[in-house]
């Protein structure tokens, strides 16, 4: 099994009280605000809507998946709002080249079945990369969950913030909690390797990464290659950011194409040590 190493960046290369540092270009500046606009207004969009009608199916996604009524909904605002700003990737329309720089890679609705079923854990996920890029070139990332307003975001190489605050992966060993969603992929080796106390299953990938970031669970892990780009383009920015790491299950660094015909398995780790006790 090969096992790979990033460099991370420390936490002290910017001013933990200062999130006005994160600044880019003006145009790359100009995109972030435009995904704020996007979550922001998503989260009004979908509040506004009667949870009854979430669950509705009304097309068929681009991925091959069923296209529920909060994701056309949700979709619609983010077009609305970033119009020709960006090209984008998104699940349930694919990819629109509008001949930009930059790729909005986004999962309107990530979480789906838990909105439709009224369980308040379902987010925004919003990655910004240059286009034809990978999870590598993501540069900015948000995540905002809808039911609580909490918004994590990352800035490439500027460190991960949870509303405004900087935070980091946990280091702290004494409490572990995995965030594992096995199902059949499961396997005896995968369920010895942990207690039963310490396992979550959430239903909304690009959030458990957040927990993972923000030192809530020291792991998040799907083995099974069933995962897009848009679930984990901005959960990975925002892992990595916050000194954690992100692999697929065969222990190699997670780097993705922004593309939907790729599915991958994913690993998101606070310390490499988590990993090999996993895999």
């Amino acid at each position: 099994m090969m096992k790979q190493c990033r460099t991370m960046i420390e936490l002290s290369s910017i001013n933990p009280n200062d999130f006005n540092t994160c600044k880019y270009s003006k145009a790359m500046d100009e995109l972030v605000e435009t995904a704020r606009n996007v979550a922001e207004a998503i989260t009004r969009r979908v509040k506004r809507e009667a949870v009854s009608k979430f669950g509705r199916e009304v097309a068929m996604g681009a991925d091959g998946t069923p296209t529920l009524y909060i994701d056309r909904v949700a979709e619609e605002v983010a077009m609305d709002i970033i119009g020709k700003k960006a090209n984008i990737l998104s699940e349930e329309i694919g990819f629109i080249d509008n001949d930009a720089d930059y790729t909005f890679i986004i999962d309107p609705i990530d979480g789906t079945r838990n909105a439709a079923h009224g369980i308040p854990f379902y987010c925004v996920s919003i990655g910004i990369g240059r286009r034809d890029g990978s999870t590598d070139d993501v540069e900015y990332g948000l995540v905002k969950n809808i039911p609580t307003g909490d918004v994590y975001e990352a800035f490439k190489n500027k460190g991960a913030y949870l509303n405004g605050e900087k935070i980091r992966a946990s280091q702290d060993y004494s409490d572990k909690i995995f965030v594992l969603t096995l199902g059949k992929s499961g396997n005896e080796k995968t369920w010895r390797k942990v207690n039963l106390h310490t396992i979550r299953a959430m239903g909304a990938a690009a959030l458990e990464m957040c927990l993972v970031a923000s030192g809530a669970a020291h792991a998040y892990f799907m083995p099974k290659e069933s995962l897009r780009v848009t679930d984990f383009a901005a959960g990975c920015l925002i892992v990595r950011e916050a000194v954690g790491e992100v692999y697929n299950s065969n222990g190699e660094i997670l780097n993705v194409p922004y593309s939907l015909n790729v599915r991958s398995s994913v690993l998101a780790v606070s310390d490499d040590m988590i990993m090999e006790a996993l895999l």
